[in-house]
């Protein structure tokens, strides 16, 4: 039977055939298809009345494996067969020409290069009862999406969470049996899959629970596809578009609702999408248009909008989200009003690749307890981390502390405080969390605690000052804010 481990060091040794002859951008490209393709012609030989997929004589490997010539355009024709008897698999295979007869290398070396992949892939048998453990699949692909997050480019790094953040927003959020999920930014799907966990270790089944997502990359999306493929997730529905400019999951004419959304929008992007915002049938923009250079809350209104009454969100977002002014300080004061807002939570600084940016996630809850209602606890998370290399990551020590803190919903020194609406809208609906939650006291430290606070505010009046002045002349340059 194969390990993990024995397929991880397949999986690393198939990368080394394509290293020096492909970017490494294009390494899950190539592996992961492949690995899928391996995986559904051994579960068909295993038992072919079963099996959730069909594969053909020209798709199964066996054949595949037989080719002496062309094999790009074998498998072209294996892409289009296979995704012909299999819609749910539509444009996973086809989405990438495997002929590709302008790839640099030259048709002679490409085609080597296949055949190298496929030969090494033919030692492995990936049908389900040759798995040690029958998460093995989805581990691996899991495995591969990171490794190769990092070495990829900007927007490889920011379509991957890692895995403890996943896992962080997953238990921070829950789940109940019959509820649907949603991420309408998935990227590779880290956030969809992390719910898998979580469902064993509460002992539901994962057939009660419908998963929802959407991406506008195509090669991310297909990623994703096949992440919760490996996962055994066939109960979703994941789509190929724009969110913001042509969201695809919809109940008729109108946005579909969900028990839960999760997600982790690209930051403050420009053109987001504002040139629809005089006719968005959708009405997801109730609380203000955001600035055209800055979709943050495009993103956060399109999930709000996306929520049932007893729903609840978590979404990742720039610091800049909790204290900004003009429009963006408008719709933060409404969605306030609303009081949906049930959570403040600081992560620490270089938890994400390729941006050492300040993030935070914001709880929103449509359905408050008595508890928390006008209310929002604020944590302060951003010592919580390990050091590991050049990268700051999340322990399950860590989550576990700030789920617990989060579901207690009470002070703590130094590390969290419920405060009021009332005095949240004395400090201008402004939240940073530096401004509720103050330092630790020290053994033996006597502290004027009004005397601090005091000092605290008028230094970040003064910041606050400063980024509005600053705002005010990039508009007298005619920079749109």
């Amino acid at each position: 039977m194969i390990t993990l481990k024995d397929l991880i060091q397949k999986l690393w040794s198939a990368a080394d055939i394509l290293r020096g002859h492909f970017p490494a951008s294009d390494y899950n490209k190539y592996l992961l298809r492949l690995l899928l393709l391996k995986h559904l012609s051994d579960v068909v030989d295993e038992n072919n009345n079963l099996s959730l997929f069909v594969v053909t004589d020209r798709c199964h490997w066996s054949y595949l494996h037989s080719v002496n010539k062309d094999i790009g355009q074998a498998l072209n024709i294996a892409s289009q067969e296979i995704e012909y008897h299999n819609p749910n698999l539509e444009k996973i295979f086809t989405s990438i020409d495997f002929e590709n007869k302008y790839h640099s290398l030259g048709s002679a070396q490409y085609e080597m290069i296949l055949r190298q992949l496929i030969q090494h892939f033919s030692y492995l048998n990936l049908g389900y009862n040759n798995l040690a453990e029958p998460d093995i699949l989805g581990k691996a692909c899991e495995y591969l999406i990171e490794k190769f997050a990092g070495d990829s480019g900007k927007y490889s790094a920011e379509s991957y969470t890692p895995n403890k953040i996943a896992q962080l927003l997953v238990n921070l959020l829950g789940l109940e049996k019959g509820m649907t999920i949603c991420d309408p930014v998935c990227g590779f799907g880290g956030f969809l899959t992390g719910y898998v966990n979580y469902i064993k270790q509460r002992g539901l089944n994962i057939e009660d629970i419908s998963f929802y997502g959407q991406e506008r990359n195509l090669e991310t999306w297909v990623i994703a596809k096949i992440n919760l493929l490996f996962h055994n997730i066939f109960n979703c529905d994941i789509r190929w578009g724009d969110t913001i400019r042509d969201p695809q999951l919809l109940d008729g004419k109108k946005l579909m609702i969900f028990d839960r959304v999760i997600a982790n929008p690209p930051f403050c992007i420009s053109h987001w999408g504002d040139d629809i915002e005089g006719f968005d049938s959708y009405y997801r923009f109730r609380y203000g248009i955001p600035p055209k250079n800055n979709g943050d809350f495009a993103f956060i209104q399109h999930i709000l909008a996306t929520l049932k009454n007893t729903g609840k969100a978590a979404i990742i977002v720039a610091n800049g989200v909790l204290f900004r002014d003009g429009k963006e300080g408008s719709i933060r004061q409404r969605i306030l009003e609303e009081d949906l807002i049930e959570a403040v939570i600081g992560l620490a600084p270089n938890l994400f690749y390729h941006t050492g940016i300040l993030t935070n996630i914001l709880i929103f809850n449509r359905n408050k307890a008595e508890k928390s209602k006008n209310k929002v606890l604020f944590i302060d998370a951003s010592s919580k981390y390990q050091k590991i290399g050049r990268q700051n990551h999340l322990q399950s020590e860590h989550i576990n502390e700030i789920v617990n803190i989060y579901h207690s919903f009470t002070d703590q020194e130094g590390y969290s405080k419920v405060v009021s609406l009332e005095e949240i809208a004395q400090n201008d609906y402004i939240l940073n969390i530096n401004r509720y939650v103050l330092p630790p006291k020290t053994e033996n430290e006597k502290i004027d605690i009004k005397t601090e606070i005091i000092k605290l505010r008028e230094l970040e009046a003064e910041r606050i000052k400063a980024e509005n002045d600053m705002n005010k002349y990039l508009r007298e340059l005619g920079v749109n804010l």
